[in-house]
């Protein structure tokens, strides 16, 4: 269980303050450990924790709340006689320590309610004597009989690893038999048990099929009416390190400027994959070109990958990016060929859509496509819709807005704050370059919730004035960022920041394109 290194130290850590403090809570040894297993699990459930999490809160609020779903007493002392929401206060606010702000924000209630009840709590059990009753609790929570709860915490998360995994394998059978019927029966055709629709390519003349409207490009981007077909993914067991668009018109249109492109049109489209790693002897699945000893590059083109949206005025256009998975083998983006979001999984083939075929509505105000850190979930926003696809199971699932991110929740403050920023992998954090009142620009990580700057970080010397400008996160606390020269804009290389520490190492082989989408950066 590499994961959950250091899990067993944090348990060690804190096992004892947990069951002192749910034995004030519930009177009884038994239900204490009961209550501490629970909360030390709910922790390992999202293990590990990102570098701003406190593991050791995130424990005792996982205990409160399940107290509080479930409150229990056990014998007849005069803290397990008060109310289970005022028992709670006065142990988190006297004995733990925590803020009235703090639990009147957990609990959803105005801070006078909190404040109210601790001090009828410290009336009702010390006569208003505050200092005597924190040494009661001390006393009475250091009296715990509290076992090693480390052996029964990882058992624990075991069996939940072990058990999600094979509901996951069972959920799995139904849409992997009808991938490999349709497979056997109809080949060409890969079907998305969500959508309830295989994967044919739309006529040239329907309806809701996006086409691209203009190229002129000869260097790549589709001609009209030159037939744009869907993207035959290859089988390779490379990995994608970045993807940089073909370069569009000037202007993003061309043709007749009397009838200009609608609102949502692809009026641009494609992309090109840097592939690499994996060893090219014996493997007959990379694509052509594939060269080198012991390492193997490619490059592969997308040609129906959408690169711009119309915005409707004849003029401007929405910039569009595909999301490609941090372990490089999965990309997703908007086909201009079939009308829809669609994904690939380079090392298996498969094949999902994400969504149905769109309408204008969907695109007239953008959209966009995003993965998860682990690959699995893509999740596209169409105006005010969000959908969800599990690429292993096909399942696609409409979100709420309440389930939105917290960098998705503070986009607008974002984009008025900085010219160009990044969201991290959980969604908590986003990543810009930033002016300073000293001079110069450095790297700021900005608390989404919060919209406060986390942390400024000094961006690498070159010797002279640079811009920057943030490319993405490589994962939970790496960030790349592009670096140029001032003076004539030269480049001067990508690096990758530690969010933290800002330490700063150099990344080499990515393309110096003005638009760049990182995928498996340090593959091969």
């Amino acid at each position: 269980m590499r994961r959950y290194i250091g899990y067993r130290e944090f348990v060690q850590r804190d096992q004892r303050s947990l069951v002192g403090t749910a034995l004030l809570l519930t009177g009884s040894h038994e239900q204490a450990i009961r209550l501490a297993l629970w909360s030390l699990r709910t922790v390992g459930l999202s293990w590990p924790p990102t570098l701003w999490e406190n593991t050791t809160t995130h424990a005792h609020i996982a205990l409160y709340r399940r107290f509080l779903r479930k409150p229990t007493a056990a014998g007849a002392t005069a803290l397990v006689r008060l109310p289970p929401r005022q028992r709670l206060l006065t142990v988190a606010c006297i004995h733990d320590g925590r803020t009235h702000a703090e639990m009147a924000t957990l609990l959803g209630i105005p801070v006078e309610t909190v404040e109210t009840e601790v001090t009828e709590a410290v009336a009702t059990l010390t006569k208003g004597n505050v200092a005597r009753l924190k040494t009661r609790l001390a006393t009475a929570a250091g009296e715990a009989s509290v076992p090693d709860l480390t052996a029964r915490s990882v058992r624990a998360l075991r069996r939940r690893r072990n058990r999600g995994a094979f509901l996951t394998a069972i959920a799995a059978l139904v849409p992997i038999g009808l991938i490999a019927a349709f497979t056997l029966f109809s080949q060409g055709v890969v079907w998305n048990s969500a959508l309830g629709e295989p994967n044919r390519s739309h006529p040239a003349d329907a309806p809701e099929a996006m086409r691209v409207v203009t190229s002129a490009e000869p260097t790549g981007s589709p001609e009209p009416g030159s037939g744009l077909k869907p993207w035959q993914a290859p089988r390779t067991s490379l990995t994608i390190r970045y993807a940089v668009p073909k370069r569009c018109p000037d202007g993003g249109s061309a043709g007749d400027a009397s009838a200009p492109p609608k609102a949502g049109k692809v009026i641009c489209a494609g992309w090109t994959l840097k592939l690499a790693g994996g060893d090219p002897a014996g493997s007959a699945r990379e694509p052509a070109g594939c060269t080198g000893k012991g390492r193997c590059e490619s490059t592969v083109s997308v040609p129906d990958a959408a690169e711009r949206l119309a915005y409707g005025d004849g003029r401007s256009s929405w910039r569009l990016s595909p999301a490609l998975s941090p372990d490089g083998r999965r990309i997703a983006y908007l086909s201009a060929a079939e009308g829809r979001y669609v994904a690939h999984d380079l090392h298996s083939g498969v094949k999902r859509y994400l969504t149905p075929a769109l309408a204008p509505s969907d695109t007239e105000t953008g959209t966009r496509v995003s993965v998860s850190p682990d690959g699995r979930h893509f999740t596209v926003a169409l105006g005010a819709r969000r959908l969800r696809t599990d690429f292993t199971t096909g399942t696609v699932t409409s979100l709420p807005a309440g389930q939105a991110t917290a960098a998705e929740k503070a986009a607008g403050w974002l984009r008025k704050s900085y010219r160009a920023w990044r969201e991290s992998p959980s969604g908590r954090h986003a990543a810009a370059v930033g002016a300073e009142e000293a001079g110069g620009d450095s790297l700021h990580i900005v608390d989404a919730r919060s919209r406060q700057v986390f942390k400024r970080l000094p961006l690498p010397s070159l010797g002279g004035p640079a811009k920057a400008e943030v490319v993405g996160w490589l994962n939970s606390h790496e960030v790349v960022v592009r670096l140029s020269a001032k003076a004539g804009g030269r480049p001067a290389g990508f690096f990758r920041m530690d969010a933290v520490t800002g330490r700063a190492h150099r990344v080499t082989g990515l393309a110096d394109d003005n638009l760049i989408v990182l995928g498996a950066v340090t593959a091969g």
